[in-house]
């Protein structure tokens, strides 16, 4: 027959396996950090950047500029 310092003693450990297993789990499980998130955009926006001719950098400056000029005119109205 068990006695309950055994009983007792034998959910205690189960209790520490499971919860071992779930930190190691989350360790393993870690998602990046936005901080990681945002250094990955940005190195893709620089690849990408880094691959466009120079006609297509022209293009690109007079489309953001066109852009820029568009919200001062609904900015200043």
């Amino acid at each position: 027959m068990k006695t309950p310092f055994k009983e007792l003693l034998g959910i205690l450990i189960i209790g520490a396996f499971i919860t071992i297993l779930a930190l190691s789990l989350k360790h393993l499980q870690k998602e990046p950090s936005p901080l990681e998130n945002i250094e990955k955009k940005l190195d893709e926006a620089a690849k990408k950047d880094s691959v466009l001719t120079t006609t297509e950098k022209e293009l690109e400056q007079k489309a953001t500029e066109k852009e820029w000029e568009e919200v001062d005119k609904q900015t200043d109205k």
